[in-house]
């Protein structure tokens, strides 16, 4: 953390709380409109802290409870929940105000919704709201001592715990009361019958033909495709909904599926399955993208769309879908809306299952090359494009849109920092440079 003069009123060393120097400080996850009235209160330096304490505090809780924080759009969903709940301590504490006036953030209740409907048990999100509180405590101790002169600090630290414990008792329970309201609605509807019906077939229980036909609208015996659609799209939540249950009835149209089935997970995703009694037509991918491309062109924040591969039966309904989550977490990492076909990133994500090993490896071929920043990054596309086509400049530079020299420069550049000339045998490099784009240095 940067050196930052001591401020003396109470709770005016909140002002001055800065993200720490030495880290890549995360986007914001909440919506640009509330960032911005946050910052009308606290200060940009303040909720750039905020963001980064609630990403790390969402990280323990994807490690600690995988189920809060499943998949890519679960672990954003939890980061904006935690960051919401994180600026309203900061807001709390510096205008002093008292815990049963705090109300719980619409983007934690919309997160808190979104677990009751994904079956996530209430000790697990109250554990969850636990490890996030801890971490944030822990913070704001460490960043109190470097503002804050020794004979305050006794008073202050006393009232930030005194009074950031009784925020979180406050919003848990409201979490709790929210839960078992939405739990009791949830459990009666269809919706319900159709997401544990489906995580049975996801498991590879056994489940009645006719039963899945009256649930799911699905004859099981079907060559299924699975899909994942979703969206960073920043907002309340109930809005990304509509667009995306209207690509996904485009997308069911184009694809002239027999059947199909959409399925909510959650305020910003969906998945789906297609269904034909025969396979599905061979241009079916390229059909889905183009629809995607002309709906979402326009929409805010990029929409993705990952596919599994067509196949029959329950093990093609389950390993396509499998496929699709593998597919979504891979184009979730390259970061470019659009639609993403398993056979587009297959190989990525068999280099980079073992994220720990994945990293280790690239690590271990580009050195330096590895270093984090944009330039760094840059360099290390150049260099993979180049070697795609087979050592021509002219050809990278035509895909990357610059000179053929600036081409060459970086490949010398990226020499310089491996330490050693290309290989002759660059399949070891090519393989670290493709695990460079999923697992950021």
């Amino acid at each position: 953390m940067s050196e930052v003069r001591v401020m003396t009123g109470a709770g005016e060393w909140l002002l001055r709380l800065r993200p720490d120097s030495d880290a890549d400080h995360p986007a914001p996850a909440l919506s640009p409109a509330t960032v911005t009235e946050a910052e009308a209160d606290l200060g940009p330096g303040p909720v750039a802290w905020a963001v980064e304490t609630a990403a790390g505090a969402a990280e323990k809780c994807a490690r600690q409870s995988p189920e809060v924080a499943d998949g890519p759009v679960g672990l954003r969903t939890t980061r904006r929940s935690v960051e919401a709940c994180c600026i309203a301590i900061l807001r709390g504490l510096l205008h002093d105000t008292p815990a049963d006036r705090i109300d719980a953030p619409p983007e934690a209740v919309d997160g808190n919704r979104d677990l009751v409907h994904r079956d996530v048990p209430l000790d697990r999100i109250l554990r969850a709201v636990w490890t996030s509180h801890v971490h944030t405590y822990g913070r704001l101790l460490s960043a109190l001592r470097l503002l804050v002169e020794a004979e305050r600090w006794p008073d202050e630290s006393e009232r930030v715990a005194r009074l950031s414990f009784a925020y979180v008792e406050e919003l848990t329970a409201a979490f709790a009361t929210q839960y078992a309201a939405e739990r009791e609605h949830w459990a009666g509807s269809l919706m319900a019958a159709r997401r544990k019906l489906v995580d049975d077939l996801l498991a590879g229980l056994h489940a009645d033909p006719a039963t899945v036909v009256n649930t799911l609208g699905l004859d099981l015996g079907h060559h299924h495709m699975a899909a994942v659609v979703w969206t960073d799209a920043e907002g309340d939540g109930q809005s990304a909904s509509v667009p995306l249950h209207r690509l996904a009835a485009d997308l069911v149209g184009v694809s002239q599926a027999v059947r199909s089935l959409v399925l909510p997970t959650g305020t910003s995703e969906l998945w789906a399955w297609l269904s034909w009694p025969h396979p599905p037509p061979t241009d079916l991918v390229s059909l889905v993208r183009k629809e995607t491309r002309a709906r979402t062109a326009h929409y805010p924040g990029g929409v993705y769309v990952a596919l599994g591969p067509p196949a029959r039966g329950d093990e093609g309904f389950r390993g396509s879908h499998v496929a699709a989550r593998e597919t979504q977490r891979v184009a979730q990492a390259l970061g470019a809306p659009g639609t993403y076909a398993y056979a587009d990133v297959a190989e990525l994500s068999l280099l980079t299952a073992d994220t720990e090993h994945a990293e280790r490896y690239m690590r271990d071929v580009l050195g330096p090359l590895a270093g984090p920043g944009p330039k760094a990054a840059e360099i290390r596309e150049t260099l993979r494009r180049y070697l795609a086509h087979g050592r021509s400049r002219t050809l990278a530079a035509e895909e990357l849109f610059v000179a053929p020299n600036t081409v060459a420069y970086r490949v010398k550049r990226a020499e310089e920092l491996m330490g050693r000339p290309l290989p002759q045998d660059h399949l070891p490099l090519r393989l670290a440079l493709e695990i460079s784009r999923i697992i950021t240095p």
